[in-house]
């Protein structure tokens, strides 16, 4: 029998019934960040509004107590990228993040691990407490280093280091300090890799997907036979294009034509992060609107599901204006939802100031 067709409304249904932007779920933070498996965290913030748009009664406070509790941790993860992940997820998988020897680091440099043994030996007994990575880079221009900050990323790239928390609003200082995550946990990483649960959990909250969707979410290389471990657990499909799509048997599928309210989600956010091609989510003609030359990605409004502006929140003379940015012309029963949305972002995030809307 022929695979079955799914379109990008189906994908796109699919995609925001795993990332719980259907309807907001009525679970815990730390419940609801084990399902997705991670959170982008490049700003401290994000992973907040990122479970405002998918909980509902969400609390900052719940959250920021499950962070000061080390129940989750902001670490360098997925495409050596900041997430916050449960800490249970995050012990389980770091270690699956890299395989075999060779290193590429910015500049074209290619070298080893175990080349790169003497600077790992600095960074664990600098990171053996809480400490910033400026100071690190100190440390090895002392050492006698001078690509300093390469040899820094390496340092993050291959070691298990977490960020300590802060007394901030979000729980992590910008920047921040670093520390060995068995220093921070009392628990190392496991030792043996589990690239194979890691797909799962990776099909679990973007799926359907194809091998080069989950290589370039994971930053692993050669996934392929990873699909076959899965067996008998995957049903596979085809998009418009005829692409070969690999899911779990029993996710979630809803069909393209269920109802999708707007949605406000943050920087970075992982819906829009777990494809390579993201037209499920990004329509083609707005795609080079939230291009960036420095790839940073701006926040998003979703609207029928798929990205219709970008927007911001700023607070001036003790009023907390949502302003949008429109990609295109809204029906007035859009307007109002996106409205009444924008309101509760502000009420949520910046409880102390009077709540604005400017969509234009």
């Amino acid at each position: 029998m022929a695979d079955e067709t799914l379109t990008i409304r189906d994908l796109n249904r699919a995609l925001l019934a795993r990332q719980m932007l259907l309807a907001r779920q009525k679970m815990a933070p730390l419940a609801a960040l084990s399902r997705l498996l991670a959170i982008q965290a490049q700003l401290p913030r994000t992973p907040f509004i990122g479970l405002w748009s998918r909980l509902s009664g969400f609390e900052p406070e719940v959250l920021r107590k499950a962070i000061e509790n080390r129940e989750m941790v902001r670490a360098t993860a997925m495409r050596g990228t900041l997430h916050l992940m449960t800490t249970t997820d995050f012990l389980a998988y770091r270690g699956s993040l890299r395989t075999g020897e060779a290193v590429a680091l910015p500049g074209g440099t290619k070298t080893t691990v175990s080349e790169l043994e003497p600077v790992l030996a600095l960074a664990r007994d600098h990171f053996a407490q809480p400490r910033a990575f400026e100071s690190f880079r100190e440390t090895l221009e002392k050492a006698g280093y001078s690509d300093v900050r390469v040899m820094a990323y390496a340092a993050r790239q291959l070691l298990p280091l977490v960020q300590a928390t802060s007394d901030t609003a979000y729980g992590f200082a910008p920047g921040g300090e670093f520390v060995m995550a068995k220093t921070y946990l009392g628990e190392d990483i496991a030792a043996q890799p589990a690239p194979v649960d890691l797909l799962r959990g990776y099909l679990a909250a973007w799926g359907p997907a194809t091998p080069a969707d989950f290589s370039g979410w994971s930053g692993l290389r050669g996934v392929a036979p990873l699909f076959e471990d899965l067996g008998k657990d995957l049903v596979t499909f085809r998009d418009e294009r005829k692409r070969a799509l690999y899911d779990l048997k029993d996710a979630p599928r809803p069909s393209g034509d269920t109802p999708a309210p707007p949605r406000f989600v943050p920087d970075f956010d992982a819906a829009t992060q777990g494809h390579q091609d993201r037209a499920r989510i990004v329509p083609a003609e707005h795609a080079p609107k939230i291009a960036s030359k420095n790839l940073q990605v701006p926040p998003m409004l979703l609207v029928d599901g798929f990205v219709a502006g970008t927007w911001k929140l700023e607070v001036k003379r003790k009023v907390a204006t949502v302003s949008v940015t429109a990609f295109e012309t809204f029906s007035s029963r859009d307007r109002k939802a996106i409205e009444t949305e924008a309101l509760s972002l502000a009420k949520v995030f910046e409880p102390e100031a009077e709540p604005a809307v400017v969509l234009a």
